[in-house]
Order: structure tokens, then sequence, then C-alpha cells
């Protein structure tokens, strides 16, 4: 069981460095196009669809940390300009 977990969390690894790869380019983007980090109505989107799909306190605060955490790549990308 412990291997199980062990390739989940490489396949998590995995999609969360491409997730913030992602992130960056929209962050640049949102910087080129003078559109704010925060995208309120995306957000609420997301989070309605991670309820939807699986409705756990542990999916849910993941996801949450998740969006927390890709604001602050962008915020960075941000600073750098």
């Amino acid at each position: 069981m412990r291997n199980e977990i062990d390739e989940i969390d490489v396949n998590l690894m995995e999609l969360l460095s491409k997730r913030a790869k992602v992130v960056i380019a929209i962050g640049k983007l949102k910087l080129r196009e003078k559109l704010p980090i925060l995208n309120k109505v995306r957000e609420e989107e997301i989070l309605s669809k991670i309820s939807k799909f699986n409705n756990s306190v542990f999916v849910n605060s993941i996801f949450i940390k998740i969006l927390e955490e890709s604001k602050k790549l962008q915020e960075e990308i941000w600073k750098l300009q």
C-alpha cells in the first residue's frame, strides 16, 4: 500500500508542477493584458466543480490551498516586472 501512495505522490507532484507552469504562463498573460490576478468568477467555478466532483473537506481544502499558491506564483511574476 505504501508503494501505491508513493506512486500517487509522484503523479501529484508531476501534475502540480505542470499546473504551476500553466499558472505562470497565465500570470504573464494577465500582466501583459493588464488583467487582475484574482478572477473571483473563475475561482468560484473551480471550487464548484471540485465540490460537485468530490464533496469532501479534504479535497476542497487542498484545492483552496492550490488556488492560494497559484495566486502567489502570479504575484511573484508581477513583482519581477
